[in-house]
């Protein structure tokens, strides 16, 4: 059966837990609308496998001559699996500042962030996972995109890396775009902060922007009813050194004719659990736990942690695709 994280979060009795799907909804506007199929057990063996069919080819018609017979044709489906991934972190802490901490409440604060920073790897994995080169991960958008019918914009640069050339090519971004949202029946496109300036500057100067909020207030912005969906940057820490990368990468550098860089790309998507773009998840409301310290018990120092166990699919290739090589800077 298909869920909302939302609908997960009512049908849990625990108010801790509907509290960290709550900050899950507030701070990932696909997780708000992103339908998972929570339908996952172990069968066995140490792997939880998602098995679906993915369309390939559509049945065709044809007219034929009397006394002829039609040219056999079948609609063909693919076999393919996706195993959910588990990932989240935790954090320790002594129970002496859990005792010393008066009104500030470290415990909400820790793990909130570490909230946070589970929202940013899925976003960023759900894009650029590679599940082949990396088997922790499951796959993303990217991946899956390659080579498809819906995977546009791989022969020429739409350059609006200045004002001056967004004006220029406002029109041929626009009409890409149509293309893509049309060929896809998308729901979303899915961007970096950098394009979704861009993009609401062209449709300001095309006149097709609009605004309305979603369920906690924030302002969502679309366009011919496509929503605009800012996936964020994922953050890395090494030592003391933070590094921030963009879950729908920008400063990409490519050969497109003649080599190029600050090149990025624009994902759209269709959310249908059948038919579409949607995520995987384990049997019941348990796609996100969550493991309160009890400083009660004896030890020192406590862990809380946060995990979700997950995946992404694709169900027809004809509902998600790509624009690529749109030149940022």
């Amino acid at each position: 059966m298909a869920m909302t994280l939302n609908d997960m979060k009512v049908g849990m009795s625990d108010k801790v837990a509907q509290q960290v799907v709550d900050i899950f909804l507030r701070n990932s506007e696909i997780l708000q609308i992103l339908p998972f199929d929570n339908c996952v057990s172990p069968q066995g063996g140490s792997t939880l496998t998602y098995t679906y069919m993915q369309k390939k080819l559509p049945s065709v018609a044809a007219f034929r001559a009397l006394n002829t017979e039609y040219t056999a044709n079948e609609a063909t489906m693919e076999k393919k699996s996706a195993d959910l991934k588990i990932f989240g972190g935790k954090f320790s802490m002594d129970r002496v500042l859990k005792q010393a901490e008066g009104k500030y409440n470290n415990m909400a604060y820790q793990m909130q962030e570490k909230i946070l920073a589970a929202i940013s790897l899925f976003h960023y994995t759900l894009v650029n996972g590679d599940a082949t080169t990396k088997t922790t991960e499951f796959d993303g958008l990217d991946k899956m995109l390659v080579g498809t019918t819906t995977e546009f914009g791989g022969s020429a640069v739409i350059d609006v890396s200045t004002m001056a050339n967004l004006k220029t090519n406002a029109d041929q971004l626009y009409e890409s775009l149509q293309i893509l949202i049309k060929s896809t029946e998308a729901d979303a496109l899915l961007m970096n902060t950098a394009m979704i300036s861009k993009i609401q500057t062209m449709a300001r100067i095309l006149g097709y922007k609009t605004e309305s909020e979603e369920a906690f207030g924030k302002k969502v912005v679309s366009m011919d009813g496509v929503r605009f969906m800012d996936l964020g940057k994922h953050y890395t820490v090494s030592g003391t050194t933070v590094t921030g990368n963009d879950c729908v990468k920008s400063g990409i550098s490519r050969t497109v004719g003649t080599a190029q860089t600050g090149l990025t790309d624009i994902y759209a998507v269709k959310f249908d659990v059948n038919d579409g773009f949607h995520a995987a998840s384990l049997t019941g409301n348990s796609a996100i736990s969550q493991y309160i310290p009890d400083f009660t018990k004896p030890g020192a120092v406590k862990d809380g942690e946060v995990e979700m166990v997950a995946a992404t699919v694709l169900k027809n290739t004809a509902h998600a695709g790509v624009l690529r090589n749109i030149k940022l800077v």
